[in-house]
């Protein structure tokens, strides 16, 4: 029995599921396949071109630090220590999850001045973070600091009106990629809600971007009333205030409008 499917009609070929697929048809599939497979190629290169950069931000996870400064719970779990350059720097602290240190610091009974505090290092650019060791003598007193720490200089550098985005600090300084917009939004808001510091991360005309720790008016913790703006674009209106190196942009949240 013949399987050509070619008939003395003026039909020409016609498929038939269990013959032979017709020539003509086969050269029809093939070519729609190449052609679906390049769509789908040039579709993937062209999301994956509009989509930010991972970032400079690394969690050093292999290696272990140990960090002495002086402890502060508010508005964030941080420490102020000094740099290898000798000056002094804001460290924030986080457990090795989704959430910051206030919980650890709550179970520990150790003083709350001069510490040392181990864990390892995320960092990107001039923002640091330390993941805290995940066992009990993770922080310990040590009291050959001074009593006192001199040099922190509070300093209000006025009120601002900027466009941006708000994001959880732990994954934005290297614990995650992507790190920010709408694919990042469910961490981001798992993050923040679990404690860990959120930020202000804007970027003006010109390309120059800068990350600031999100307050309320009065430099106090703000969480649960920014959650539902995380990740999305936004307009704040607050006052940015210095202290030493950590940027805080305090604002009251009746102030956040979506775009």
């Amino acid at each position: 029995m013949s399987r050509k499917l070619i008939h003395d009609t003026d039909q020409g070929e016609y498929f038939v599921g269990y013959r032979d697929t017709p020539k003509v048809d086969r050269r029809y599939l093939l070519g729609l396949s190449v052609l679906g497979l390049g769509i789908a190629g040039g579709t993937g290169a062209f999301l994956a071109a509009k989509q930010g950069g991972a970032g400079l931000g690394r969690w050093d996870m292999g290696t272990p630090v140990s960090l002495t400064g002086y402890l502060s719970e508010a508005p964030y779990p941080l420490l102020r220590t000094t740099g290898i350059d000798g000056t002094l720097r804001t460290v924030l602290l986080a457990c090795d999850t989704k959430c910051g240190a206030q919980e650890k610091l709550a179970e520990s009974r150790i003083s709350r001045d001069r510490v040392t505090v181990r864990g390892s290092l995320i960092q990107r650019g001039r923002h640091v973070m330390l993941a805290v060791a995940n066992d009990d003598d993770w922080i310990m007193p040590d009291h050959t600091l001074p009593a006192r720490l001199t040099g922190f200089a509070e300093e209000d550098l006025g009120e601002v009106t900027i466009n941006g985005e708000i994001l959880d600090s732990k994954c934005w300084f290297g614990a995650m990629r992507p790190n920010e917009g709408a694919s990042h939004k469910a961490c981001a808001m798992l993050c923040i809600a679990g404690g860990l510091p959120p930020y202000f991360y804007a970027r003006d005309a010109l390309g120059r971007s800068r990350a600031m720790m999100l307050t309320d008016p009065g430099g106090e913790a703000l969480v649960q009333p920014i959650l539902r703006y995380v990740a999305d674009p936004v307009r704040v209106t607050g006052r940015v205030h210095r202290i030493e190196d950590l940027l805080q942009l305090r604002l009251n949240p009746d102030n956040l409008v979506r775009l």
